[in-house]
């Protein structure tokens, strides 16, 4: 992985449901090598076009492909100074700065209200951040919890093959890195923003989901450059059953735990 308020953010509660259906849905079972057919994403959303050589679940790949291109390929001018005023205050860097700051508030008494008070003051760009996020998971799953849980799925095992990226990036929409870090990176985003209050409903509900591809994905290990076969369903409902009744508070300490051994 290299906003809006008033009723239309009933959106924000989209992942409540999703914190106790592991064993309902059907995660990552579609098969990695089957073609990507055309496809209509949430009704009035989107018609997707077939695109050759794309393999697996249609709407999937367009979420992933478009998320990647709203919050880094092409990025809006107001989320280009949004990172670089985050960049500013962390000393340097966007990313591996909130995890750092994260990490390190996590080792000393009174966390997580020392983290929230660190970040307190960059509030507003990480609410511009946020909503870049949110509004692609709008567009494309709406209220569909399982459609973001199976995204997540797919994701973290590496089922999704994207030839629009290639060659310069990686055709599999997956996390790079082993282990792939980028997920406590945006778990740091993700908590702060439950503590400062920015889009909190929506992050609350979706950190032990994110936590849930961070595990899926240490299992899987997958190729970032060949399409991977899907992991056991059992394996999946296994994981999910794990993580996502987690609440934000266990699945941070879990996440920390990792940079504290």
């Amino acid at each position: 992985m290299h906003s809006v308020r008033g009723t239309r953010y009933g959106r924000r509660r989209v992942l409540r449901g999703a914190l106790g259906v592991a064993g309902a849905l059907a995660l990552g079972t579609a098969a990695s090598r089957s073609p990507a057919r055309a496809a209509v994403g949430r009704r009035g959303g989107p018609v997707l076009p077939e695109v050759p050589g794309m393999l697996g679940d249609r709407l999937a790949n367009e979420f992933w492909y478009q998320f990647d291109e709203a919050t880094y390929f092409q990025q809006s001018p107001r989320l280009r100074e949004a990172y670089a005023e985050m960049a500013r205050y962390l000393g340097g860097n966007a990313l591996t700065g909130v995890r750092d700051a994260w990490v390190r508030t996590g080792r000393e008494p009174g966390y997580p209200e020392t983290y929230a008070a660190f970040l307190e003051p960059v509030r507003e760009p990480l609410r511009v951040i946020s909503r870049a996020q949110v509004e692609v998971f709008d567009r494309y799953y709406g209220r569909r919890p399982d459609g973001i849980l199976d995204a997540m799925s797919y994701f973290a095992q590496g089922v999704l093959f994207d030839p629009r990226r290639a060659p310069q990036e990686s055709e599999v929409h997956t996390m790079n890195g082993d282990p792939p870090l980028a997920y406590h990176t945006w778990h740091a985003y993700q908590y702060a923003s439950v503590l400062l209050d920015v889009d909190r409903r929506f992050w609350t509900a979706m950190i032990p989901v994110n936590g849930f591809a961070w595990a899926l994905q240490l299992v899987a290990k997958p190729d970032t450059r060949t399409v991977n076969p899907p992991l056991p369903r059992t394996t999946v409902a296994r994981v999910a059953a794990s993580w996502l009744p987690r609440g934000p508070r266990r699945t941070d300490a879990d996440l920390l735990a990792f940079h504290h051994r």
